[in-house]
């Protein structure tokens, strides 16, 4: 007997497991289709998305935003991989993040643009500041799509870039490599945008039915017949004699 329930269980178990699974196939392939049919380059892109922070958005435009594919990464080993490789893993792994978030502008670098730039003689002077803006700017929309608070300081990202460039001191990089994987770590944990359930639309209050016409049927105790209108009292007083002699035996 207790085979037989430890079995039904685990059928039970796996039943559920291939819902999940199902469940979550029609969610992504649901996401997809969304992104898909929603326009994310130049409408949206002309609405300057990143520094504006009152979105104005449809909630179709929200859920295509929100879709990436942002995968947690511990933040201890980003840092540690970071000063092992002088980095060089910092520019190649975080050109790949920015590659799977959406594209809103125009410029929003592909991944291989934004390590190719970075070996432009000179070009990538330039480079060190506007790809790590750039990529802040994204990242903290994700988070600002689904109510949060943005992660990523700009001060923090140009302070490092000038620390590179013109002091030769390239410590800064590790505080900002520690905010973007929090933040990134944090997208993830929050999940997809869901879209927000539409105002319950409040229900007229009740108003009795206009009054009807015609006849009037009451429904209370039988009483006499109500007395005829005359024009006036003195026409039913003088009639009033008439009518009692008529009722005399």
């Amino acid at each position: 007997m207790f085979r037989d329930d430890q079995q039904a269980m685990a059928l039970q178990n796996e039943d559920l497991r291939h819902e999940v699974e199902r469940l979550r196939a029609e969610n992504g392939a649901l996401r997809s289709a969304i992104a898909g049919s929603v326009p994310i380059t130049a409408p949206l892109g002309a609405r300057g998305l990143y520094r504006n922070p009152p979105l104005a958005l449809t909630e179709a435009e929200r859920v295509a935003l929100g879709a990436n594919g942002l995968e947690h990464f511990p933040v201890w080993l980003a840092v540690l991989l970071h000063v092992l490789t002088f980095g060089i893993f910092s520019i190649v792994y975080y050109a790949g993040q920015g590659g799977r978030l959406p594209v809103v502008e125009a410029d929003d670098p592909s991944p291989g643009k934004a390590v190719g730039l970075f070996l432009v003689p000179y070009f990538n002077l330039y480079w060190m500041f506007a790809f790590p803006t750039r990529l802040a700017d994204r990242i903290n929309l994700q988070l600002r799509l689904r109510g949060e608070a943005p992660m990523v300081s700009q001060g923090l990202v140009v302070a490092s870039a000038i620390s590179s460039v013109i002091f030769l001191v390239p410590v800064l990089w590790i505080f900002t490599v520690v905010q973007m994987q929090q933040a990134i770590n944090r997208i993830v944990a929050l999940g997809p945008v869901v879209p927000r359930a539409e105002p319950f639309a409040q229900q007229p209050a009740y108003a009795p039915p206009a009054a009807m016409t015609g006849v009037r049927v009451d429904l209370g105790p039988a009483t006499e017949t109500a007395a005829p209108a005359w024009p006036d009292e003195s026409a039913w007083e003088a009639d009033a004699a008439p009518r009692a002699r008529r009722h005399d035996p």
